[in-house]
This record gives structure tokens, sequence and C-alpha cells, in this order.
């Protein structure tokens, strides 16, 4: 720090020197088209982060300002059973408060106007919710017929699916009902969440009417409190221990944007780091942009030199430079960054609950530029800080040792371009284990592509032939001539490529978990809620029809009572075991057979029919992990009232991206058979046509009865992740094109390198075709060994990624992997070429008259 101190105060006076500004100026006049590409490496990454921390802001208020309108009351109870405990309802009405509720349930629903069919979310209302926000309707829509009772209101998604319009109605369960409003938005839902499960809006009062509530039927009941102004945190303490103990849920406001903010923030960290990732690219185009013109400008530095100029005076000249084109940068790049904040809203709408309203976070410009001149000065000032060592002696040699090697100020530079992007990962992650590990992971990155780019350099030497001709055998030695950018233009295609390839890795594994409904005779339709008196006729009833009965499969549902003879109320209690707590107050659904299935393989143990009234189970491996079970261990279930004691038997692996009847607890046979149950159906119907049909006569002859059509499904997740990608590439394209301005502004400035080199090469002979086929085969060899590089790195760092992060299956899709490799090699390869061929135009008697 004192070394810092002594240097401002010792250059201060230099930095005022009315000479240095005038010469920078008229330097700078001379050079503008070059120093031009130093603004635009500066200029997305600036954009990138303003935009992104302002939209992060304006989302960050709009949830703590329509918090309440999410929860559409300030507290909610939820609870899987219809009748609340008496005691709690009487705390409840305690309070004074005002109440409403729902029920919400899967369901089929059927449109007699066209005979449509879907599975549609049932929300049946009762009383004034929501207490907080507006139902927004379609225009021809009535809610007072809603609130009157005898009407009910669908998504406006639904009805433009199925042509539905208002006065239409639809058939759920046994009950038909008329349509008397079509809902834009409700309080808490979203597009993405209508598109995937539309909502059916009913009044409670005609929920009997339609006869779909039996056993086993999965209902969510919720109870909404209107607390108004009042001391929200001393009722929830007083409802909190009552809920706990009947297994109720809370929800209160300050929660709701607790869970809010918890899953944005991913999304967050993932903007910022895009953000940050295209400002890092704009360093390395800065840095780079900013070496290749002084190495340009060593003849003039050396003649200021012989004219007395001092080393710290030249760095000035070029320092004012690099800090008047940073600043124009950063403001170039906060204006474009303010009009991408304009569009960000409108692209991902469809994934946020809240409504985000365009406005210009005045911290965030501030921020970027002060990260954006920062940077720029940075990463300017370490090729800057050699400038002071240029000799005048290299006015007369072409060759001349440093006038010194070891630089206090150049080893300073060093240590903040690491520093400073290591401390804004921090404040971009908001974490200093997250931000460590992605500056610890890009340095990896840098380094194995630096080292990359050694290593081609070195194959490069050892295979060049002169068999090869002379145009390729030209080419290919220009990667290693004096003065090249290889490294440098390696390291930013190759990052690039990287971005590009693992973003592309990691969506195709994702997409590839849900492509459950491809070729073969994998199932695509599930049939649930059914009941044992229909599970006979049910069967009948699919077969007639000429299609399979994969499995019908019981499920009994359960919950845990004690663990290795310990309650389960004193395991809560007890925080010095490592034992899941949802796993504890899970509602198990369980199933009974003596076999395994394709999906399941034994890890421990074997299945086990009872012994002597010993009940063995077979427990997942993954339940085993969460609750430390081992063979032999004792666990007692609350089948609905009965108690039930079992021993592990087995542990099993399952794979639960097979779309088979899964299970966490497999029961052996003869022990839940006249346990209250429902069954589960298995087929697959071959076409849409047939499904269609298949689910309207379901709808008519057992109306309780739900089918989920994975086809449809699979349809749906195909568009939400059309969506995702939509954004994950609307924000990797601030890396790309930052990577693509590097690119063209290396290429471009490594021009005037090679412009002798051809020129003298036409001197002596070379053809015109000659010099063109060699720089085409130079930036070919340039582009293609770069995305190798950078695509090996992708697949081992997305098999990593989606291996032990995701946990999920690695399904590369090679032929889009190498689309995305063949279309950077042809712009690598078309960009070198465009920034070269003005060198083919130039005369050679230009180089020998020293007019270049």
């Amino acid at each position: 720090m004192d070394y810092i101190i002594k240097l401002i105060r010792k250059k201060a006076n230099i930095f005022r020197s009315p000479w240095i500004w005038k010469f920078s100026w008229m330097d700078a006049r001379h050079n503008l088209n070059r120093l031009l590409i130093f603004i635009s490496s500066i200029v997305i990454g600036i954009a990138a982060l303003v935009s992104i921390n302002s939209f992060n802001f304006a989302l960050q208020e709009d949830i703590d300002s329509q918090a309440t309108e999410l929860l559409g009351a300030d507290m909610s109870i939820s609870s899987r059973n219809k009748y609340f405990d008496s005691l709690f309802l009487r705390t409840i009405d305690s309070l004074k408060a005002e109440t409403a509720g729902d029920a919400r349930f899967a369901s089929m629903v059927f449109f007699p106007k066209n005979e449509g069919t879907r599975l549609i979310q049932v929300v049946a209302i009762e009383g004034r919710y929501p207490f907080y926000g507006s139902v927004l309707l379609t225009d021809s829509s009535d809610i007072a017929e809603f609130h009157n009772g005898k009407s009910v209101m669908i998504d406006e998604v639904l009805a433009i699916q199925y042509d539905i319009r208002v006065g239409d109605s639809l058939k759920l369960g046994r009950g038909t009902f008329p349509i008397c409003a079509l809902v834009r938005q409700f309080p808490g839902n979203t597009s993405i969440g209508a598109t995937f499960a539309p909502s059916v809006y009913v009044p409670y009062n005609l929920l009997d009417r339609t006869g779909l509530i039996q056993y086993g039927s999965r209902i969510n009941y919720h109870k909404y409190l209107f607390l108004k102004d009042r001391d929200i945190d001393k009722i929830e303490s007083v409802l909190r221990p009552l809920a706990r103990q009947n297994r109720y849920g809370i929800d209160t406001v300050e929660e709701r944007k607790e869970e809010l903010g918890a899953s944005f923030q991913n999304l967050y960290r993932f903007l910022n780091l895009l953000g940050f990732i295209a400002l890092i690219l704009g360093g390395i185009g800065v840095s780079s942009s900013v070496h290749i013109y002084l190495r340009e400008k060593r003849e003039s530095v050396a003649i200021l030199r012989c004219l007395g100029a001092s080393g710290w005076q030249v760095f000035y000249v070029f320092f004012i430079q690099i800090n008047i084109l940073g600043l124009i940068g950063t403001t170039i790049g906060i204006a474009v960054g303010i009009f991408v904040q304009y569009l960000l809203p409108q692209i991902v709408s469809d994934f946020l609950p809240v409504s985000v309203e365009f406005r210009i976070s005045y911290v965030a410009v501030v921020e970027g530029f002060l990260v954006g001149f920062i940077m720029s000065v940075l990463f300017a000032a370490l090729p800057l800080s050699d400038i002071r060592l240029v000799s005048p002696l290299e006015i007369f040699r072409s060759e001349v040792e440093p006038m010194k090697k070891v630089s206090k100020f150049r080893y300073m530079i060093i240590v903040l371009v690491i520093l400073f992007p290591w401390l804004f990962a921090i404040n971009q992650t908001g974490s200093l284990l997250y931000g460590s590990i992605f500056i610890g992971a890009l340095l990896l990155t840098f380094i194995c592509l630096f080292l990359a780019g050694i290593f081609i350099l070195w194959i490069a030497r050892k295979s060049i032939s002169d068999k090869l001709g002379f145009v390729f055998h030209q080419g290919m030695a220009n990667l290693f001539r004096p003065g090249n950018q290889t490294i440098i233009l390696i390291v930013v295609i190759g990052l690039g490529t990287f971005i590009l390839c693992t973003l592309s890795l990691i969506q195709n594994s994702l997409l590839g978990q849900v492509e459950f409904a491809g070729s073969g005779k994998r199932p695509n339709t599930v049939l649930f809620d059914i009941q044992p008196y229909q599970k006979d006729e049910l069967v009948d009833f699919t077969r007639a029809r000429n299609i399979p009965v994969q499995q019908v499969v019981p499920i009994v549902t359960m919950r845990l009572k004690s663990l290795k003879d310990k309650s389960v109320e004193e395991w809560q209690k007890d925080t010095t075991e490592s034992i899941s707590r949802w796993a504890l107050n899970h509602e198990y659904r369980v199933t009974y057979r003596d076999s395994l299935i394709e999906s399941e393989s034994l890890n421990e143990g074997k299945l086990r029919v009872p012994v002597n009234d010993t009940i063995y189970i077979s427990v997942s491996d993954g339940l085993a992990e969460d609750l430390n079970l081992k063979l032999g261990d004792q666990l007692e279930f609350n089948v609905q009232g009965v108690p039930l004691k079992t021993y592990v038997g087995s542990i099993r692996k399952v794979d639960w991206q097979r779309i088979q009847t899964n299970f966490m607890v497999v029961f052996p046979s003869r022990v839940l058979e006249q346990a209250p149950q429902f069954f589960v159906l298995i087929t697959r119907i071959d076409t849409r046509e047939k499904s269609a049909e298949f689910q309207q006569s379901l709808v008519k002859k057992f109306p309780n009865v739900s089918a989920i059509d994975l086809t449809l499904i699979l349809a749906t997740l195909d568009q939400i992740f059309d969506k995702v990608e939509l954004v994950i590439r609307f924000m990797a394209i601030f890396s790309v094109l930052t990577g693509l301005f590097v690119l063209t502004g290396a290429i471009a400035n490594s021009k005037y390198a090679r412009l002798r080199e051809n020129i003298l090469l036409r001197t002596i002979g070379a053809l015109q075709k000659q010099l063109i086929g060699m720089t085409l085969v130079e930036y070919f060899l340039l582009g293609t060994l770069a995305v190798i590089s950078g695509c090996l790195l992708a697949i081992a760092s997305s098999w990593a990624l989606v291996r032990f992060f995701f946990e999920i299956k690695f399904n590369p899709e090679y032929v889009q992997l190498m689309f995305i490799c063949l279309v950077i090699i042809i712009l690598s390869t078309g960009v070198g070429w465009i920034n070269t061929r003005s060198i083919l135009s130039k005369s050679p008697l230009e180089v020998l008259r020293k007019e270049i």
C-alpha cells in the first residue's frame, strides 16, 4: 500500500503535464479506427452486467411489493385432511379473522362442445378469496356468476386450446357446469404453470356434485386468513405448534418472499455469472487489443525516448487514451444495458409469478460504470506496464534487451487483475464459496486452453513438412511465426466454444430425462385414482378397446410412526442425528409385490416373505440414505390408524427416470391386501386419435379416474424447455458477442503485424491466390484446433455437472454439438479472411518505401 501511495504522489506531476494530454489526443486521432476495437470489447460486457443487475433489482423489488398478492392472504394453512383439528379451528376462531379456503386436486375435464378432454387442476374456492390482488379476466367474462355459486371459470390457456368461450359448458366428474369467465391471471399462478396444468375454478358448494372426492384422491386443502394490520408473527407463534402437531403447513407473506427469493437465487447467480463471463471476455479483448496496438507503437515510443521523454511520460500518453476510451465504452455499454433490461421482463415473464415493470436501477448503473472502468483500466494497464521499458536503442536495432527486468508496478497490476475479478465474483454470487469456485473454474478453463495453445503450437512445429505444399506449409507455419496471436485466439475462441457447448450439452441431458414417450413399447398413459371396486371393470374396459394393460398397481398411503424404536417426535427433537426431516414427515405411498420390476435392482439383501408375523420391506437406496437405514432396522408405520411394525429386508437401486410405478417402500404380498387402497393402471396408446377417443370414453364411464397423457406432457415440457432455452441463449449471447468482438479485434489488429510479411511474399513472387490460401489455412486450423479444445473441455465439465450436480444421466446430442463447432470454425475462418483481405490490395512498393 505504501508503494502505491508513493507511486501516485511521484507520478502526479507527470500526469498533469500539458504536452502529454496534447500528444495523447494527436496520436489517438490518427489511430481511432484501431482503438474502436478496444471500445467494442467493453460495451457488451457492461451491457450484460447493467441489464442483468438492473433486472435482478427490479425483480426483487416487485417480489417484495407483490408477495401479499401472490399468497392472496396474510396467512395460509395447508392440510391433506378436509377436516381440520377442532382445537386448531377454535384457535383460529378466537382470532376474529376473516377466513376463506380452497381444495386443489388433479382431475379430468370433458368439453361437450368438441369432446375434448384434458388433465387439469381443480381449484374449489370457498369464501372471499383472494383477499389481496385481483383475478384478471377476459372482457366477456362475468365473475359475479361465479360468486353466485352456479358457474365455473377456466384458464384462458385452456379455453384457447379447446376453442371454448364464455357460455359453453364443461363436464367435471358427474356434474356439467356452465363457464362464466376465462381467467388470464390468478394470484400466484404463472403462464408456464397454466400451460403445464391449467386450472378450472369451481365454487366450493358445487364440489359434491362432481363426485370426484373419493378415498385415495390426492387433495390439498387450504385455509386462508385475512388479518389486516394484526401482528402476524405473534399469531404465527400461536398457530405453529398446533400446526406441527397435526402436520399442517403454514405459509406467511414473509415466508413467501423468502421462498421466492430462494427459488430465484440460482437464476440470479446464473444470470450474474453470464454477465461476469462477458465482462471477463471483454477484459481479455481489452488486454489483447492494447497489447497488439502497443506492439505497433514501439518504434514511436523509442523515438519519444530519444527525444527525452521518460518511461512514465510515455506510459501516461497511452494510459490517458485508454482511460478516456474506457469511459466512452462503459457509457455506451450502460446505454445498451438499459435497453436490454427493457426487453428482459418481456422475455422471461412466463416464468415469473410477479409482473416485473421496467425501471432503471441506478445502483446497477453506478456499479456497472465503476466495474467497467476499473476492469478496462486494469486489463489495459497490464500490457501498458511494458511500454515504460522500451529502450531508445530500438530505433536503431530490431532486438534490444529491456531496460529493466523486474517491475513492482507490473507485479502489482497482475495481483489486481486476479484479485478484482475474484472479489467481484464473490459480490455477484453473494457467496465466498460460490464466487471462489466460479473464479477458480474460470481460471482452470483459461489455464487448460492456454496449455492447449502451447501444445498445439508444439504439435504444429513437429508436424510441419515440405511435403504439405507451399500454401499449406506457410499457412501452418503462420501459427507459430514471431509475434503471432495463436494462443490468445485459441483461448478466446475456445472459451466461446466451451460456453456454448456446455449450455447445449446440459440442456440436452435435461431434455433427455423427459423423452419417455419414445418408440417401442414404453408406456405413455397412466390412469390413477382407481377405486378397488372399479379395478376389474376398468381393466376390461381398456382391453375391450385393444389397449394393452401393462401394469395394475395397488397403492396404500401411510405415515412413519417410529424408527429404530424411537418415535418420529423424538427424532424431530434430536439434532445430533443426520436424519432427513422430510423423510420423517412424508406421507408414503407404498405398494406390495414379491418381485422386482425393470427399473429396480437389489443393492443389499433380498425380497422376503413375512415370517411368523415379521414383515420385511424393501426400501430405495435414497430413502435408506435419508433415514440412515441398514438391513434389519425397524420401522413402524401408521396405516390410516393401524400401527404396523416392519424391518428392512433389502435395499433397492431405483431408476426414477423410467416410466414405471416406482416406490420408495415396497411391502411383500399378503400384508396390505385388506388396507384401504387405490390403483394405478399403466398402458400404451399408439396414436393421438386413439388416445383422445379412449380418454373421452373414460371420462364418461369413470369420471373420478384421471388420465395422464405423457405424450401431451412431453409436448408441454418441450414448449417449456424451448422458452428456457430462449432465456439461456438470450443471456449467453452476451458472452458469445463479446467473444466475437474480441476475436474480430485480435484478428483485425494482427493484420498489421502480418502486413509486411504478406507484401514481402508478394515481392518475391507469391501469387494472390496463394496468399488467400495461406490465410484460409491458418484461420481454419486456428479455429478448428481452438474449437476442439473448447469442445473437449465442455464435454468433460458438462459430464461432471450432469453427473454430480444435477444427478441425471449424461445424454449428449453430438449432431447438435458438431453443428455448433462447425459454425464457430466457419465464423473464425470468415472473420480472419474478412479482416486480412485488405492486405492483399497493398502494393509491394509501399513496404519498400516505408509508406505502410
